[in-house]
Formats: C-alpha cells, structure tokens, sequence
C-alpha cells in the first residue's frame, strides 16, 4: 500500500474524472502583491478541508471524482507563450473527457481570458460571471494590452461572451461605456452556460487580506456566498480563483479560497 499524501485524497484518471484542477501561476502583469504561489496555497487548503459541507449535506470529495493535473508551464513574462500553453492545455483536457469541469487556480486574472476564449470556441455562447473588486475593462494598462486589469475587455471582444460583474467598488471613467449591452445586470436574466470568476479581492480585507491589489470596502463571506449560490443555477462549464497573494500555508485568502472551491461544488449538486 501506498502512504502517500496528494491534493485529493482518491485521484481519477483524466478520463474517469468529473473536475479537473490546473495550477497556473503566472503573475507577470501583477501590479501588487505577487499572486504565483496561489495555486500552490489553495490545494494544500483544499487538501485539509473535509468534504462535507452543512449547508448542502454534500460531499464533494464523496460525490465527484477528482483529477489534479498539477501546474500549466507557464512562461514568465509572456502572455502569448502562456496563453498558448493555458488555451492548448484546456484543450486536451476536453479532448480526453468532454464533461469534465475545469478549474483554474491562479495567478493573475488575466489567465482567465485563455480560459474563456477557448471554452467559448467549445460551448458557444456563454456569460462569465465575475465576482471582483474591479471591472478590468480597460483597453491597455501602461502601454500593455494583456494585463490582469484588461482581461475582460479582450474577452468581452469576442461575440460569443458576455459578462455579470458582482461586487465591483473601483474602476476608471468610461470602463463600462462600450460594452453596456454586454454586461448583465442581474444573475436572475442569466440562461444557457456559465464561466465563473473569483478574484479574492472581491472579499473586504478583513476576509481575504492577501490579494494582489486589495480593495476596502468588500464583501464579507455572508455577502458573497448566496450569490455564488444563485449562479451556480446555470450550467457551470469551466472556473477559476484568482488573485490570491498567499506566501505561506494557512493564511485566511488560502482557506477562504479553498472553500469558495468547496461551495461551488456543493452548489452544483444541489442544482
């Protein structure tokens, strides 16, 4: 017998799995705090959860089959090799199991935008909804085009995509103008699948203080989770949590992440 400790305590092949977890820690646009080391600090959170949770009188680790494809080879410093290699990564992982969930650990939230452009190429019309601080809507940040503050102006340019943005508190003049038809106001109006987005600085400081860029003024976790509640009533086709600054085990962003994790799945049964 083998006594050996992984992120889930029972791995299924790619092939056998419903959720599959990818690492990508790429933090080059970060203009903050480095978020690299966040997938790395979420799965040891994840691996010392228990999988019951109260509310849903679910198990996720009883109810699905787990596969950890540990960290995309992200290319520091490029987003055109690393996009590449997130978008291809995807990719195969659909290729071998077309059902299975995807779920990104990052990272900045520009690696969101790899995520969505080819799971938009795979289901067709989808929304991303997006829990975050900042709207990230601009066109280049500081002569750059990709950053984890443009991401979703590059994602919203494809037609297939639009976007719900919940606990948003800063952004620049004019964000929102040229894609007012595109964003939703409302979780009830939202039909057909879903992308969801988590940047941990959507939380208040005082829930998640290890972010790349903290905001005041935040949700608290009593805030947020009804609401991730509601969007997990749609299909949920690929997800990811970002933005976590964590550089040691057990931190409060870690563990608050970890169960953001752990919720969405619970949610999912219960749908």
């Amino acid at each position: 017998m083998l006594y050996t400790h992984k992120t889930f305590e029972y791995e299924h092949p790619l092939k056998e799995a419903d959720i599959a977890v990818l690492g990508v820690p790429f933090s080059s646009t970060e203009t903050g705090h480095s978020v690299k080391y966040g997938p790395l600090f979420i799965r040891e959170a994840i691996s010392n959860l228990p999988g019951r949770d109260p509310e849903t009188k679910t198990n996720i680790f009883e109810k699905y089959g787990f596969c950890d494809l540990g960290d995309i080879s992200v290319v520091p410093g490029n987003w055109v090799l690393t996009e590449k290699a997130i978008m291809e990564t995807i990719h195969e992982v659909l290729e071998e199991n077309p059902k299975i969930l995807p779920v990104l650990l990052g990272g900045e939230h520009l690696i969101t935008l790899a995520a969505v452009k080819l799971l938009a190429e795979h289901h067709g019309n989808m929304t991303i909804i997006d829990f975050d601080a900042h709207r990230d809507l601009m066109p280049e940040w500081m002569g750059e085009k990709h950053s984890h503050i443009t991401w979703a102006y590059h994602a919203l340019k494809n037609p297939k995509i639009s976007l719900m943005q919940l606990g948003c508190r800063s952004w620049s003049n004019g964000e929102l103008e040229p894609f007012k038809e595109r964003v939703k106001e409302s979780l009830d109006k939202i039909s057909g699948p879903v992308y969801i987005t988590v940047d941990m600085d959507v939380f208040d400081p005082s829930a998640a203080p290890e972010v790349g860029t903290p905001e005041p003024l935040g949700m608290k976790p009593e805030e947020f989770f009804p609401l991730l509640k509601r969007a997990c009533k749609n299909k949920l086709v690929g997800m990811d949590i970002v933005e976590c600054a964590s550089q040691t085990v057990n931190t409060q962003t870690a563990v608050l992440a970890a169960n953001v994790f752990k919720k969405t799945l619970a949610y999912m049964v219960k749908q």
